[in-house]
């Protein structure tokens, strides 16, 4: 049952913040409680690097194995506070790095595995990470390579350790007898990076109370049971990974599948040989796997929910997944800010609330939509979403605290436009700023902008995203050339790859005389990605 307590008139929920009071625990303190309730459950369930084997953890083993990595940092010289970095996929041992770098007071900064040389490089200078733990190779990157080409220029890194040997060396170094430092709940226990609206990523802090509070309050808002097997295609570097269904499994009694990498075939094997009740994802990968030739051979019986994030899905989409894979489909609505946790639906609620909205606030959690003057809207108006809550981050690393997601009133600024209705439903509608949401992934046109403009043959560049039926938006590009410069579309992909993660590269490059400018200046960005909508994609204009 929810209650429901939306203004009247306004588009504003108050929470009762008495009914989900922040639970006071570290993410080391709910590994332990699991392990002493649940001890020889499954907690963890994936396959290894070589993608021939699967890994199968209870939380008695998994506890142990925390304590004794723990032990090892510390017997290394690293010391509580310190940040210590996690750069690989889905493998076990991101798991439990996160856990036993919190068991020994200190804090994970989470990587993104496909960055390049220097997206690593700023994100491990701007968290000034003392030490790093990274998987042995993604897609054909030795990944420890490019971390040693860098060291010089980290003066605050320690020591560089893979997920292979690195670990199994400072597990078998540690002292047999172990103290876990005392680590308060409040304190910061995770560093995640998040696209930001100036161009580079900003580094989110967020407690071990924020994470594990809505963490616990997002289960319950989705259904998870105790004993209840929960596949989930969110990277463990994103807060859908590792702030959500890791710490939620724990909390819960149920057991984490996190994918390694997402293809649809092997998530449909998983989903199917591993009898998963519930599967998380976007919705691309729910498309994947209609799509995969081997679905309608599946027995996915034991499945009953798809908890779906990322981006809002046609009425007509969510009945014919609902149809095909024999399931209730809910979705949900968070930030890395407000621990990827603002609002969600109910398996109850109607069809139409489910796939058009983002569901009401989550327990605890307050939501206003507010004008540009911070004027609350009316219901069905757009307004900004903020956000007030037991998730709301510590504040971004290296920026004053009341930054452009902060006010003196201690509501945080989602940067998104949504409506919100009658019963306190709330639909997301655009951005504020020009962000673009492909595939789940917010992509900065301000950070691709920027890596265009170091072209030589480049002038002049704005970045928008267009409509798009399998990722939700694609990058485009319009392109003004310097006087005399020539490069072809394909051309500047190909330079573009070498240098950012691929998602960011433009599926469309538009070369264009001019771009339609304001008197100040500044590229009118609703005008271009009119002009380029039709242009490119004439039957959804």
């Amino acid at each position: 049952m929810r209650a429901t307590r939306p203004d009247p008139l306004l588009s504003f929920w108050q929470a009762e913040l008495q009914e989900t009071p922040h639970l006071n625990m570290t993410m080391s303190t709910v590994l332990y409680g699991a392990a002493r309730q649940w001890p020889e459950r499954e907690a963890l369930v994936c396959g290894d690097a070589s993608g021939l084997g699967v890994l199968r953890w209870t939380y008695q083993e998994l506890d142990y194995k925390a304590s004794k990595l723990a032990s090892g940092l510390l017997n290394s010289g690293y010391s509580p506070g310190d940040r210590i970095a996690v750069w690989g996929p889905n493998d076990p041992e991101w798991v439990l790095l996160e856990y036993a770098i919190s068991r020994a007071g200190m804090v994970i900064v989470t990587l993104n595995p496909l960055y390049k040389r220097l997206e690593l490089l700023f994100a491990l200078q701007l968290a000034e990470v003392r030490g790093i733990f990274h998987a042995e190779e993604v897609g054909g990157v030795q990944l420890g390579d490019v971390v040693r080409s860098i060291a010089s220029e980290l003066p605050n890194l320690l020591g560089i350790h893979s997920f292979t040997q690195g670990i199994v060396q400072m597990m078998e170094q540690a002292p047999a007898q172990f103290e876990c430092p005392e680590v308060n709940p409040n304190s910061l226990c995770m560093i995640q990076y998040t696209s930001g609206t100036t161009g580079n990523p900003k580094a989110a802090q967020i407690s071990h109370n924020a994470i594990v509070t809505s963490a616990l309050n997002s289960h319950r808002r989705y259904g998870v049971n105790t004993g209840d097997r929960v596949c989930h295609g969110f990277p463990l570097f994103h807060i859908g990974g590792s702030g959500c269904f890791t710490p939620g499994a724990a909390l819960i009694g149920a057991t984490s599948l996190p994918l390694r990498i997402f293809k649809s075939d092997r998530a449909l094997q998983i989903l199917e040989q591993e009898r998963c009740r519930i599967f998380s994802g976007v919705p691309t990968m729910v498309i994947a796997m209609l799509e995969d030739p081997s679905f309608e051979q599946r027995d996915l019986s034991a499945l009953e929910v798809l908890v779906i994030g990322g981006a809002p899905i046609q009425v007509e989409m969510l009945r014919e997944w609902e149809r095909r894979f024999g399931v209730g489909v809910i979705n949900g609505y968070g930030q890395t800010e407000t621990c990827g946790a603002t609002s969600g639906t109910c398996a109850s609620d109607p069809a139409e609330k489910r796939a058009v909205t983002s569901g009401v606030a989550m327990s605890g959690v307050s939501i206003k939509l507010v004008d540009k003057i911070g004027t609350i809207v009316p219901h069905g108006v757009r307004g900004e979403l903020c956000y007030q809550g037991p998730g709301r981050m510590i504040g971004y690393r290296a920026l004053p605290f009341q930054s452009e997601a902060q006010e003196d009133d201690d509501w945080l600024h989602s940067g998104d436009l949504a409506t919100m209705d009658s019963q306190g439903f709330i639909t997301i509608v655009g951005r504020v700023k020009d962000m673009i949401i492909r595939g789940g992934e917010n992509l900065s046109p301000t950070e691709i902008e920027g890596l265009l403009l170091q072209h030589p043959a480049v002038s002049q560049v704005a970045v928008v995203g267009l409509p798009d039926s399998k990722y939700g938006e694609e990058v485009c590009a319009a392109i003004k050339l310097a006087a005399g410069s020539t490069v072809s579309a394909e051309e500047l992909r190909t330079w573009c790859f070498e240098r950012i993660s691929r998602w960011k590269v433009p599926r469309y490059i538009v070369f264009i005389e001019s771009l339609p400018l304001t008197p100040s200046g500044k590229v009118r960005k609703f005008m271009l990605k009119d002009q380029l909508q039709k242009m490119l994609l004439p039957n959804l204009s």
